[in-house]
């Protein structure tokens, strides 16, 4: 079989069978659907790089599930002189079968999740991938690929194994060229000319709709093998395969995409070698300092015949006083483990995990990787625990800005002293909630900064829930009320959407605010933020500055205000169940840290009631004491300060010795400390000034 576009030889085997007994590429056993994402993007696009990093986002949190095809297409596409042309022949037909009306936009295994189009804007990405990845593929996709660089030849093999009948009788078998590391424009990130363009379309070597599938009846087997002559240029541009993947996905017609995957294109492999099991219907757990929390998982062999495997357990930013084994066979490893499986009989992995008293959220993921097939990729699993964590910092899903800015959060609550805080995905909160693990968590910080949709359902169900069990919550960003209230094209208003806005976030929505929402004022008879200094909101989105303009509901406060308009930026709320606060703003927009800070360490003390706000304010107004950086430290180590008046910093060893005590003027806005004579260990430090003392903070000596 030959197509006119380039030299293709294929092979093809069709068996109906219900078992294989050779060693294959596919499973037999039924699997949830990968992700295909075709996105819709350009050189000249300001919004595409926002659309490349959710998408290199979602890859890196789902490993071998999520397979990325960048298609140029449409206006932002066309090149200047001089530009390279990134377009291909199959772009515009793809583009106008998803209903592309606007960059970057992507279909999610081209499937339907709104009105009659499979093309989204970016918010929706995530979690319409989600979606599919809890589905199960009535038909599994296995590939390899070999490359012949003297002929310039690539050999790829397709197996695709039918766990259910497809409602269709006949399918199409899709094969991608793919292209990384292109250098080119784009107006909206920050390479000028030279930004990376990944996952770049450079050929669809199966044609336009695929190949078609003849068979699609539960057991059956399908093997096809291509030689494909990979061309030296397209457009101009060198194929360099070194820098290749090949997609393979399978769709139903030429539309609804079952499954698929992505591999290298100089011996890649997605070859099935078995998986892991969690026994635990449980993910997220809470732990308890000094005390086991355990997971078993089963792990099965694929792969005919004994073979070796290696099993592995990294945990992700754990503590230094936290233990994490596993054990198998009556041995109790550390971190890694070699293991001898039988085909298709499970064997049972215990993981324990034993938290200190240092408070964290860690992340654990195991895997199982082949030592036979070190190509084949690795099998994994997830599962969480938390322990002495009372502050929850919460990163809205739906865009990688959240990510960027989480530190505001982070560094003013380390301001207020609080040292029992975490970080996490909105969808680890929802899984956290569902698992009971959050009983110690008194107060979340929803980061939402700009990203779409705000919250999805399950997200606002969650914080509700969160919430009504009388949890506290400060919430940020400069566009909720646009996304729930505004009822605009692309806009995620909901009935639970509206719910939430009207009767938990106590607010109206007006309209959506601009630029001229500059500076913030505080409400001066407000008894929590009274005393804040005005402040202003710098331009970090690229010139999309859109502070939404509320207004309070029976039963709020205005706290803050624009000086534009003197409408309402920031609403606050108490009831006999929780506290609220919400900024209609970023709280990564206000361009003073001091002003941040003190508006996180303010809302923390409201929170915990902690000081009343007179004293809190008066101590406030005298001092400021921040956390040392680098922390630990082994020779020299700096703290920020800010007093109205002379003080004294004291430093103490974990027995509450007095070590040093260093004279600090008003002046001075940083003490470098040598730590070199003290002893590795923990210490900590204060600072004295009339009479007042600031929050006792931790640093670690090694």
């Amino acid at each position: 079989m030959t197509f006119d576009k380039s030299s293709i030889s294929v092979f093809i085997l069709m068996l109906i069978v219900h078992y294989i007994s050779a060693q294959t590429l596919v499973s037999t056993d039924p699997q949830p659907k990968n992700v295909i994402l075709e996105e819709y993007t350009g050189i000249y696009c300001g919004y595409c790089p926002d659309g490349h990093a959710i998408g290199q986002a979602l890859m890196a949190q789902n490993p071998n599930r999520v397979a990325i095809i960048s298609l140029h297409q449409g206006s932002y596409a066309v090149p200047q002189q001089g530009d390279p042309d990134f377009r291909t022949s199959w772009g515009d037909s793809l583009a106008w079968q998803a209903g592309v009306h606007g960059y970057p936009m992507a279909t999610v295994n081209r499937h339907v999740f709104n009105g009659t189009n499979t093309a989204m804007s970016r918010g929706d990405w995530i979690v319409s991938a989600h979606k599919i990845m809890e589905e199960v593929s009535p038909v599994n996709v296995g590939v390899q690929s070999f490359f012949d660089s003297i002929k310039r030849e690539l050999h790829i093999v397709v197996e695709l194994y039918y766990t259910a009948s497809s409602p269709h009788p006949t399918n199409r078998l899709n094969i991608a060229l793919l292209q990384n590391q292109l250098l080119g424009p784009q107006i909206g990130g920050t390479g000028g000319n030279d930004y990376v363009h990944m996952h770049v379309l450079r050929d669809l070597i199966t044609g336009q709709w695929g190949e078609l599938i003849t068979e699609t009846t539960q057991g059956t087997f399908v093997r096809k093998e291509y030689t494909y002559e990979v061309p030296i240029h397209i457009s101009e541009i060198p194929v360099v395969v070194e820098n290749c993947e090949v997609a393979v996905f399978v769709a139903e017609s030429r539309q609804e995409i079952y499954s698929g995957a992505v591999i290298k294109a100089i011996n890649g492999s997605n070859m099935f070698i078995g998986d892991v099991h969690l026994v635990d219907t449980v993910q997220v757990k809470k732990g308890m300092p000094d005390t086991i929390t355990g997971f078993t998982m089963l792990t099965n062999s694929a792969l005919t015949g004994t073979e070796t495997f290696e099993i592995i357990l990294e945990a992700i930013q754990m503590p230094e006083d936290w233990e994490a084994v596993f054990k198998y066979n009556g041995q109790t490893y550390t971190d890694t483990a070699m293991v001898m499986l039988e085909p298709h009989e499970n064997h049972q992995v215990r993981f324990e995990i034993i938290p200190g008293a240092t408070p964290g959220m860690v992340s654990f993921f195991i895997k199982m990787r082949s030592v036979s097939y070190p190509e084949a990729p690795e099998r994994y699993k997830k599962f969480y625990v938390i322990s002495n964590v009372t502050d929850l910092i919460v990163n809205g899903a739906g865009g990688p800005e959240s990510g960027y800015y989480d530190y505001v959060f982070s560094d003013g609550l380390a301001s207020a002293g609080c040292t029992t805080q975490s970080t996490i995905p909105a969808d680890l909160f929802v899984q956290g909630t569902n698992d009971r693990a959050f009983d110690d968590v008194r107060n979340i910080y929803l980061n939402i900064a700009w990203t779409f949709p705000s919250l999805t359902i399950d997200q606002i169900q969650s914080v509700k829930t969160f919430m009504n069990n009388g949890g506290n919550l400060l919430i940020s960003g400069q566009d909720i009320g646009w996304d729930f209230m505004s009822g605009a094209v692309n806009s995620h208003g909901s009935p639970e959407a509206t719910d939430f806005y009207q009767n938990y976030l106590f607010s109206d929505y007006l309209n959506d605010g601009n630029s001229t929402n500059h500076i913030l004022y505080a409400n001066t008879s407000d008894e929590v933020y009274s005393k804040v200094p005005n402040a202003f909101l710098v331009d970090i989105y690229d010139g999309n500055t859109y502070p939404d303009n509320i207004a309070a509901r029976d039963g709020a406060d205005e706290v803050f205000y624009y000086e534009s308009n003197d409408i309402a930026a920031v609403v606050k709320a108490e009831t006999n169940t929780f506290k609220m606060i919400y900024f209609a703003c970023g709280l990564e927009m206000i361009g003073q840290v001091p002003v941040t800070n003190q508006i996180l360490r303010q809302t923390y003390y409201w929170f915990d009631n902690m000081l009343s706000t007179e004293e809190y304010e008066d101590a406030l107004s005298d001092l400021f004491l921040g956390q040392n950086m680098p922390n630990p430290a082994n020779e020299k180590t700096a703290i920020p300060v800010s007093l109205k008046g002379h003080g004294v910093l004291k430093v103490f060893d974990s027995h509450g010795n007095e070590i040093i005590s260093v004279p600090v003027s008003k002046s001075e806005t940083e003490i470098v400390l040598d730590v070199t004579p003290f002893l590795p260990g923990v210490y900590f430090y204060k600072i004295i000034t009339e009479g007042k003392s600031s929050e006792l903070r931790k640093f670690i000596v090694y």
